[in-house]
């Protein structure tokens, strides 16, 4: 009899564990699951008050028949390149030049006298006609080219991301030196480059300013690569750069300050030569969720030009007159 009891018990333990198995594994089933409490949620963030937007998209123009790579401003004139493309339309849209490059363009600088288009692992110099003068030899292995920007009619600034380096060319592309970001003082630490977005430009005082994304940091170098300055802003709110490589792109304006823009939680912004927050240019609604960082050039009259790649599109912001 004590066994007949025993194989009872034994029985309805086991049915019991059963049944608190199949109950536990129903409870973590992906459409049985609750809020994650430590989910970061930056949906917050995205909400920018209207009080700091001081410019509206006015107008915008498609690119046709290619996935557009990179954009530049020169002599009132847009130029584009990306699929085998160099074009060059007016504000308005009307087209000035069409040339193809054979090759997907992934930044350009235009300058007096030449237009240099970095691709992959090279750069290439046309005329202003369109026409081929010379490629210039890949710089090394694992070499990815991010970005360009002259100094005068002199020297050639080039970014490479698969290196983590800056590199200095003459205009008949010889290589004069090159750099990584590195000092003896604690602010240099490198450049620290995540992916592929890795930016760096001239403005109209001479002075070479390089993005640092993996330090969500602007610097200045001399030519030869020596650290002179730097302002960096880690945050989720709208006065920083979050992400591990922010700002994505950047451009500067006639008196100093910069114009960036980010990847992610797309966002355009104006800061002065110091890093304060000047005005918001658009919010993050304005762009696809995880999208691209557009790449961002400004007229004399303030208008910003925003190449969104998401969107295959050049968007106009205008300054609000308040």
């Amino acid at each position: 009899m004590m066994k007949k009891i025993i194989s009872i018990v034994v029985v309805l333990v086991t049915l019991a564990i059963i049944v608190l198995l199949v109950l536990d594994y129903s409870s973590v089933r992906p459409d049985k699951l609750g809020k994650n409490p430590y989910a970061y949620n930056v949906d917050e963030f995205r909400d920018v008050d209207p009080f700091l937007i001081g410019y509206k998209e006015t107008r915008n123009i498609p690119v046709r028949d290619y996935q557009a790579g990179a954009i530049d401003l020169a002599d009132n004139l847009l130029w584009l390149t990306g699929d085998a493309i160099l074009e060059a339309i007016t504000p308005g849209g009307v087209r000035q030049l069409r040339a193809e490059t054979g090759g997907a363009g992934t930044c350009m600088e235009v300058v007096s006298g030449a237009v240099f288009i970095g691709f992959e692992d090279h750069v290439k110099r046309y005329d202003r006609k369109g026409n081929l003068v010379t490629a210039w030899k890949s710089p090394g292995e694992k070499t990815v080219i991010t970005s360009l920007a002259a100094a005068g009619d002199e020297f050639l600034f080039v970014a490479d991301a698969g290196n983590r380096r800056v590199l200095r060319y003459n205009f008949e592309g010889v290589l004069l030196n090159e750099f990584r970001g590195q000092a003896e003082s604690d602010a240099g630490h490198g450049f620290i480059v995540p992916s592929a977005n890795f930016d760096l430009i001239v403005n109209s005082y001479g002075e070479l300013w390089v993005v640092n994304p993996g330090r969500h940091a602007i610097e200045n170098y001399t030519f030869d690569g020596d650290l002179r300055g730097f302002w960096k802003l880690s945050a989720m709110t709208i006065e920083g750069f979050s992400g591990c490589c922010n700002p994505a792109e950047i451009a500067v304006t006639s008196d100093g300050s910069f114009v960036t823009s980010e990847k992610s939680m797309v966002r355009i912004k104006i800061y002065d030569a110091s890093g304060k927050l000047k005005t918001v240019v658009a919010p993050p609604e304005k762009f696809r969720e995880e999208g691209k960082a557009p790449e961002v050039v400004i007229d004399q009259a303030g208008t910003i030009y925003a190449l969104d790649f998401d969107r295959n599109t050049i968007r106009i912001f205008e300054e609000i007159k308040k």
